[in-house]
């Protein structure tokens, strides 16, 4: 009887291993389409995007869970320790909170739990060996892809005698330039790390990300690239020549094509561009929102903002069609209150900042620069998050998520190995222990 359950058990062993395997496939392709941007499928009015293929992921690798809870008969779903870290809980709660009671308008939301589970998946499926630092390469070396696509379907980008912005695969410049900022501090890394083939391809990358980055012509994500890299050198030295390298470029450009040049300038008389001008009227907006509901805001998403500000503000109608506040520190406040902003600043804010200690007191270099690399995309992120909010494009939505992910692998190790050097201490001290007590007999 024993023998023959054993024999009915193996099946269900492979069905169970496999369905995982295919788990990680498809997170795995979900995140290549980040670095190389949607497709869309010839004679089928679709397409396959990182959203697409993460958000069908999320089903599959419910169903495995499932599986193994019905096998294990214990309670255990095969998840790994932190597996919903408690800052991310907290966010994510303060969120849904934000929707009650009746959780009216939430389209923008249901967007938000699968990028939250997203997040989830990668921190599961990506726990063990090296898959985060094949996660790191993935999301380091790849964006450059997009720069080439680009060009190749629109060359005129490369016309540096009028403003013409790099976008197309991603939906508009200024997210583009928000992903190239979060991407290329994580392309140093593995630049660092790497040699032969790998390290060629991922410098010809950064080559390209950079490039692809000035000609988003987006101000916001300009900001956010120096401030995090110029962060970089402050923390790690021997990539200030490469950083130096970088800007001497960025520089020239800048002062020799005069479209860079007035687009650089325009911020120094705001009131004279219209997109500056309209942006901080909406922010004033969100803010007035936020101010008069400061708990949990009127509601996660931009419906539930538009919603806020026709109420709260009643000459709104004469600013039209409010697509945003273009800042997610307003638009956070807004919509999900003090409750909802103070989760999210203490969810990036406690990473950046134990990734910045851990590195300090990391005596390999590759992984101290790895780790300080990670806290500068964060850094992008936070000052990208200025002049937009990412949550609502599907690419930097699902890159952010999946780069907090990776934030999270990270600090998780150091709990594994502090772990694993008090269980050696333990068991070496009862060996002596045992060994001394055995000699006096």
């Amino acid at each position: 009887m024993t023998h023959q359950h054993g024999e009915a058990v193996q099946p269900i062993t492979a069905v169970v291993h496999w369905w995982g395997q295919g788990v990680f496939f498809f997170l795995v392709l979900s995140i290549f389409l980040l670095g190389i941007g949607r497709f869309e499928l010839p004679l089928v009015r679709a397409g396959l995007s990182a959203w697409s293929i993460s958000r069908t992921t999320f089903f599959f690798w419910l169903i495995w869970k499932i599986i193994i809870l019905l096998r294990s008969g214990r309670g255990a779903i095969g998840l790994k320790k932190d597996w919903f870290p408690l800052p991310l809980l907290i966010f994510f709660a303060a969120v849904t909170l934000s929707l009650l009671p009746d959780f009216h308008e939430a389209a923008d939301y249901r967007y938000f739990f699968f990028a939250m589970m997203h997040c989830v998946m990668v921190l599961d499926v990506f726990a063990n060996g090296e898959r985060p630092k094949f996660l790191l390469l993935l999301l380091g070396s790849l964006p450059g892809v997009l720069v080439v696509r680009g060009i190749v379907q629109n060359p005129s980008v490369l016309n540096l005698e009028q403003m013409n912005r790099f976008a197309y695969p991603m939906a508009h410049a200024n997210p583009a330039g928000l992903l190239f900022s979060m991407s290329i501090p994580l392309a140093f890394t593995v630049i660092v790390s790497a040699s032969g083939l790998l390290r060629t391809m991922t410098l010809s990358s950064l080559a390209a990300q950079f490039c692809g980055l000035v000609l988003t012509y987006s101000r916001g994500a300009w900001l956010a690239s120096g401030v995090s890299l110029f962060g970089l050198t402050l923390m790690e030295s021997r990539l200030r020549k490469a950083v130096f390298t970088l800007g001497l470029t960025a520089l020239i450009a800048f002062a020799t094509i005069a479209p860079l040049r007035d687009r650089l300038l325009s911020v120094l008389k705001p009131t004279n561009d219209v997109a500056i001008e309209g942006r901080l009227r909406f922010m004033t907006n969100a803010l007035t929102v936020g101010l008069d509901r400061p708990l949990f805001g009127a509601g996660y998403g931009r419906d539930r903002l538009r919603e806020g500000v026709r109420t709260d503000i009643p000459s709104a109608e004469q600013f039209g069609f409010i697509p945003h506040s273009h800042n997610v520190y307003t638009e956070l406040l807004a919509e999900t209150g003090c409750i909802g902003l103070g989760a999210f600043l203490w969810l990036i804010l406690s990473n950046m900042t134990r990734l910045i200690r851990k590195a300090q007191n990391e005596s390999s270099p590759s992984d101290r620069i790895r780790y300080f690399c990670l806290a500068a995309s964060l850094i992008a992120f936070l000052v990208g998050g200025l002049g937009d909010v990412p949550f609502y494009n599907h690419e930097t939505r699902i890159f952010f998520f999946t780069l907090l992910a990776l934030t999270f692998l990270a600090l998780r190790s150091d709990v594994v190995t502090n772990w694993q050097i008090g269980t050696n201490m333990i068991r070496n001290k009862n060996h002596l222990a045992e060994v001394s007590s055995a000699n006096r007999a």
